[in-house]
């Protein structure tokens, strides 16, 4: 038996699983787009995943990340999306979920990062209408400091240290005294006398620090007349607050990391002191504290970690805060879609660094939600711990500001990724109660149509909008024997900023032209969308499984030829099952829904030799894997089909319907995830060029109930693999060996490699991927019938079950 591999959970015999290997199993299967069970917003973060469906523009596109939604669970394989385009594995030999996430840190910090940027502070400069409010509560809070300095002896300086039980005192008191004092030892941390100074030790200084000014904007406030508060209450002002624990595990965490500290945005009549029960779910900013300015590196790393856990967190999150203090530099970190802008450094030891940094928490208490991080379209309702959301009653073409209040009845997906689209999706219906029923909401931050804006000449955006209301154009009132999506409505989420709607694009957020090349543009939308499936790991046998996928391909099918589109991401995310209510008029207990044309693109705009990458890693096509420069075509998306019923069928239809898996075959299909690209689909070719291999190492890893999954998939294989013209997978001519010439082929690769003539495996002969383009029609042909007679079969079954059924009952 084959050792388990270091980047995977350990496995059992064939036939016999380890105690620990379906939990395990459960946390790393690819994707998580899951409808089956949409989840609570109380058990969200229990059962939460993530799409880990990317894009990548060509190699020769100079633009930055368009897409890296990599999860932290399918699997140890986190797909990075380069500065220029080129995508690739961050590591093929890591060791847990944990691992790829460090690697990844490190990567968006090497990539992604921009250090010194003076705008990171201006973007939170409160009201110009209450400037001198903001500006006489930073001048008190800094007279504060400056006369305690001033006033406080070299021993005193010590003491604060000293006094340990004033130190990790953790009640919800506040000390001015002790803050002011607290501020002096953190600008000291450079004195030889103060290096030793630990993490640990920061924490509760930063933290008074932090209260002081919290205590000045409170005291500030109150100190106004009823009419000067009037006008400066319309800013909506809250105080910013520590959390009275350093280095912990917030809950809604989903790993065992710690951080350093955190910031809450609390109420402006809170009272001042230490905040209790840290969760995710209301922290504003992550603290990151390390004892040498040397370590900033780490600190961004660290702080890219773990800020991921507040999108996932917080369903109303649009960008997040940081702070990273290193030695007496303090640093804010502004995260947003496509990377992490850094501030210059503010020095605790030097009183400008301090004014300075005084005034950032200053204006975070007087700035507006919006330009905080958080999506003011979304009201939390407290009752049921769900959401008020205010959608597009229009498409993009319509230029009204009108919208349908919508509320949340689980959430389906949250955006835990640290970069890229943010997508989440809800369950939801209409609170106006004008129809019951239920409907996806699905929100993300997706590239603009204008290519301009986005920088992407000479490349095609797909808009999934703009596809669902084509799809629909065209397939309405047409006699199809499937289901296929619709959109109610969508459009750009635009929120109110005093009189005038205002739609919520990157260029708002972080105030730059929407033309400016150095930055992704992105825009915020909304698509309502019906039906509402679930899973495919809902379905309860085979056949229910196969009914799906045929349903699936029949509208990949119809969408192609009515639509001309190419939906480019074939996985188990995207194929969800719809259950028939009573009897079903095609014998049929499921129907099948093909979702999420996010990336899918009408094969007339494509362009050929951009070498784009769209899908879902262990699925991807092997021309799509290896960038191939030809256009995309209804083949790959066939072939993620097999991939996706291979997958299935070695690891389960779902989490009750799993026997014991052989090693080896488990081995074989790991290959197709734990690695990078170019290794995926070498591994890829070897396995589909020819039966004998396909038998022996994907095929016979089959769970032995699956007949005819079996059968679809050899089907399957050889109308993609086995059609006469372009047999195999691999490049050159190919030598077929039998019993009495295989040693001759041998003898002769021999002799060719003694005269200097490459092998067929070197040779630079045509590649049968692309020859099969010449057979497309009738490889697709054969394709649906594959599909339709395997369903055909499935029914077949069921009758014979059916009847069986009711001559036991009679007996009985």
């Amino acid at each position: 038996m084959a050792s388990p591999s270091r980047n995977r959970p350990t496995r059992g015999r064939r036939g016999r699983q380890s105690k620990d290997r379906k939990s395990n199993r459960d946390l790393i299967q690819p994707g998580g787009y899951v409808v089956a069970e949409c989840i609570s917003p109380q058990r969200k973060r229990q059962k939460s995943n993530s799409k880990d469906s990317f894009e990548t523009p060509s190699k020769n596109n100079d633009q930055q990340n368009e897409e890296a939604e990599a999860s932290a669970f399918p699997a140890p394989c986190v797909v990075r999306v380069r500065g220029k385009g080129t995508t690739e594995n961050t590591n093929s030999s890591v060791k847990s979920v944990m691992d790829v996430r460090r690697l990844a840190a490190k990567d968006h910090v090497k990539d992604d990062v921009r250090m010194d940027v003076e705008s990171v502070l201006s973007l939170v400069e409160g009201n110009r209408s209450i400037s001198s409010i903001t500006s006489a509560i930073v001048d008190a809070a800094m007279a504060k400091i400056e006369g305690g300095f001033n006033g406080l002896a070299e021993k005193d300086i010590y003491s604060v240290f000293d006094d340990e039980m004033l130190l990790f005192d953790n009640t919800d008191s506040f000390d001015l005294d002790r803050a002011v004092k607290s501020t002096l030892r953190l600008s000291k941390l450079n004195d030889k006398a103060f290096q030793g100074t630990s993490e640990a030790r920061m924490y509760p200084l930063f933290r008074d620090f932090v209260m002081l000014v919290a205590f000045h904007v409170q005291s500030h406030m109150n100190s106004l007349s009823a009419k000067q508060r009037t006008g400066v209450v319309k800013a909506n002002p809250h105080l910013i607050l520590p959390y009275s624990r350093g280095d912990f595990k917030p809950e809604g965490s989903d790993d065992r990391t710690k951080i350093d500290g955190a910031l809450a945005l609390c109420k402006l009549s809170t009272h001042v002191g230490l905040q209790d029960a840290p969760k995710y779910k209301d922290v504003f900013a992550i603290q990151e504290l390390k004892r040498s300015k040397r370590d900033s590196q780490e600190a961004l790393i660290q702080l890219v970690e773990y800020t991921r856990n507040i999108y996932a967190n917080q369903d109303h999150r649009r960008f997040a805060w940081g702070l990273a203090m290193c030695g007496t530099d303090v640093r804010c970190c502004l995260f947003h879609h496509d990377g992490v802008r850094v501030s210059p450094a503010m020095d605790f030891a030097d009183i400008d660094g301090i004014r300075r940094l005084v005034t950032l928490l200053v204006n975070w208490s007087f700035c507006s939600l919006d330009r905080l991080g958080y999506d003011t379209t979304m009201e939390r309702i407290r009752a049921s711990n769900g959401w008020q959301i205010s959608c597009p009653s229009h498409n993009d073409k319509s230029k009204r500001n009108s919208f349908t209040q919508y509320v949340t009845t689980g959430t389906i997906m949250n955006a835990s990724a640290l970069f890229g689209r943010h997508t989440r999706c809800y369950l939801a219906k209409r609170k106006d109660g004008r129809s019951n029923e239920s409907v996806v909401i699905k929100d993300s931050w997706s590239l603009p149509l204008d290519l301009k804006k986005s920088g992407k000449q000479g490349s095609v955006v797909p808009d999934e909008a703009h596809n669902l209301r084509l799809i629909t154009e065209k397939l309405s009132g047409k006699d199809v024997g499937f289901s296929y999506p619709r959109a109610i409505s969508s459009g750009s989420v635009k929120f109110k900023d005093g009189s005038k709607y205002v739609t919520d694009d990157t260029s708002v957020i972080y105030g730059y032209d929407d033309g400016d090349k150095e930055h992704m543009y992105r825009v915020h939308r909304r698509i309502v969308i019906t039906p509402v499936g679930h899973f495919i790991k809902s379905v309860r046998n085979e056949a229910e499984l196969v009914f799906v996928l045929a349903d699936a391909m029949e509208c990949h099918d119809a969408i192609l030829t009515e639509c001309g589109l190419l939906h480019r991401d074939i996985s188990v995310n995207n194929i969800l099952v719809i259950r028939n209510e009573g009897k079903s008029p095609h014998r049929r207990p499921v129907r099948g829904l093909l979702i999420d044309f996010d990336h899918a693109i009408s094969v007339d705009q494509q362009v050929s030799g951009n070498g784009a990458r769209s899908g879902t890693l262990p699925f991807m096509s092997i021309h799509n894997l290896e960038g191939a420069r030809g256009k995309r075509t209804a083949l790959d998306d066939w072939e993620s089909l097999l991939y996706l019923i291979c997958w299935l069928a070695t690891f389960g239809i779902n989490s009750d319907d799993r026997d014991g898996m052989d090693d080896e075959i488990v081995e074989e299909i790991d290959k197709w995830r734990y690695a990078d690209m170019s290794t995926i689909a070498r591994a890829k070719r070897n396995h589909m060029d020819s039966f004998a291999n396909f038998n022996r190492l994907v095929l016979s890893g089959f769970q032995g109930k699956y007949e005819i999954l079996k059968v679809l998939a050899i089907d399957i294989y050889n109308a993609l693999f086995q059609h006469k013209g372009c047999e195999g997978a691999f490049h050159g001519e190919r030598e077929t060996a039998t019993a009495s010439n295989k040693y001759d082929i041998a003898i002769n690769k021999i002799v060719k490699n003694m005269q200097g003539i490459q092998s067929h495996n070197s040779q630079p002969g045509s590649d049968p991927l692309i020859s099969r383009d010449n057979y497309k029609p009738q490889i697709l042909a054969n394709l649906l019938e594959a599909t339709r007679d395997a369903a055909k079969a499935c029914e077949k079954l069921l009758d014979i079950i059916s009847k069986e059924d009711d001559k036991e009952n009679a007996s009985n």
